[in-house]
């Protein structure tokens, strides 16, 4: 690009350009603002490679702002999550993932994103608001909403929660091959214990179980 002058460039060869610049310059820090928004999804995906690949290599410390989720799990060793102006969650990539501390992270974390159902007192404990069962939770769950990740959820066994096919694309379950369900079709879905998630229904803030406690904090 040395040959061109600037009104000769495309955004994203403008925008590559000022990558080179910044990352030349072997500054201790480097701070991006969206530095790929011009680009399109091919070149995006080679240049979050390429740029983690620089961070790595040569040591610095980048602070990386961006809209795109993918660009932040994939590339971050840390994220800090913004929601109108105020830090709603601060870890590694896999703790925003795995450990949501609200329904905001839950819901912007993942592509697609945890699936939240509310809940009701049933007869024996926590069920599905609208479904006679099977329990997914405690009695002092039955208000809370609860989140299970796609990937975790398995459709068609005859123990899981009554469901009803509204439209079929891959954004509710995660399921290998070609599936035979239509529209209006009926199926139950179910999921291990270990990957529900609870929040509470008002404030949104994650409920902490059992499993999230401390085995000292277990009786």
């Amino acid at each position: 690009m040395l040959d061109r002058k600037p009104s000769q460039l495309s955004g994203g060869q403008q925008q590559r350009v000022a990558l080179g610049r910044a990352f030349i310059s072997e500054a201790p820090v480097c701070l991006m603002d969206e530095p790929l928004s011009n680009l399109d999804a091919q070149l995006r995906q080679e240049m979050r490679q390429e740029i983690r690949g620089l961070q790595r290599e040569l040591g610095i410390t980048m602070v990386y702002v961006t809209h795109d989720q993918v660009e932040a799990m994939t590339m971050a060793d840390r994220v800090i999550l913004l929601s109108a102006g105020r830090i709603v969650q601060n870890g590694a990539p896999a703790d925003l993932y795995e450990t949501p501390e609200n329904i905001f992270v839950a819901r912007f974390i993942g592509t697609p994103p945890m699936n939240l159902l509310k809940l009701a007192r049933g007869r024996t404990g926590a069920v599905v608001l609208g479904s006679d069962g099977p329990q997914v939770g405690s009695f002092d769950l039955a208000d809370a909403m609860l989140g299970v990740r796609p990937e975790h959820v398995v459709a068609g066994l005859d123990d899981g929660c009554p469901a009803q096919v509204d439209n079929v694309e891959y954004l509710t379950v995660r399921t290998g091959g070609r599936v035979a369900f239509r529209r209006g079709d009926s199926t139950r879905l179910s999921w291990a214990p270990g990957a529900a998630h609870y929040f509470d229904a008002a404030s949104g803030d994650r409920l902490m179980v059992e499993r999230d406690l401390p085995a000292s904090m277990i009786a």
